[in-house]
């Protein structure tokens, strides 16, 4: 089974390591350079050419909204997306999104992230030093008028009712994690990783390794 994930907005392949403990393998492609033009429809068909075909993707925040965006021309067959939104509309002010993820890039609080046990924010901050500055100014642009997507397959999402960036309840995600800030695969590994194997199981069942 070819499974792919895709971390946050410009961040790197490390925001995943607390999912490597999975029983399934996953590949985490970098973020292709986008244009300045480009809308995330035109963004997730240039990510997809480069990944080809999936049997399952998915991806945190706007990880999991190219996910969505490009699951059909993959042909995935579920798609997993945590802490992410259904549509632009999921997101209250997206120019307030936008501009928080660009603050956070140039080294801004983290209490936009919502809460982050002070093991983890060294981490964090690492990342976001790390965040492609080019990727996290056009994909926050993307989010403000993105209409959503409907693959021709389930789409799962798990969510942190803390998430103060994007609310659980206007996402209505099919599971809620207690506690959980917008990085809950970070903050709270066990729980989202239990939510994968489930979505991978409903769907593919005995074939998994």
């Amino acid at each position: 089974m070819r499974f792919v994930l895709f971390p946050g907005l410009g961040v790197g392949r490390s925001l995943l390591d607390t999912q490597r403990s999975l029983p399934v393998p996953f590949i985490v492609p970098a973020w292709p350079q986008p244009t300045s033009t480009e809308s995330l429809e035109a963004y997730a068909d240039r990510v997809a050419a480069e990944v080809g075909p999936c049997d399952a993707i998915g991806g945190v925040s706007f990880g999991g909204m190219v996910a969505q965006t490009m699951a059909e021309r993959v042909g995935a067959k579920v798609v997993i997306g945590i802490a992410t939104a259904r549509n632009g509309r999921n997101i209250p002010g997206t120019i307030r999104f936008a501009t928080a993820l660009a603050g956070l890039a140039k080294g801004g609080q983290l209490d936009v992230l919502g809460t982050i046990p002070d093991r983890h924010r060294a981490h964090v901050m690492d990342l976001i030093r790390a965040a492609r500055l080019d990727v996290v100014r056009e994909g926050s642009r993307m989010v403000t008028t993105w209409k959503g997507a409907k693959p021709p397959c389930p789409v799962r999402l798990v969510h942190g009712d803390r998430d103060v960036l994007i609310r659980s309840s206007l996402v209505k995600p099919d599971r809620v994690i207690k506690g959980g800030g917008h990085l809950i695969n970070l903050t709270h590994p066990k729980a989202v990783n239990q939510f994968i194997m489930d979505c991978l199981n409903e769907v593919f069942g005995a074939a998994l390794p």
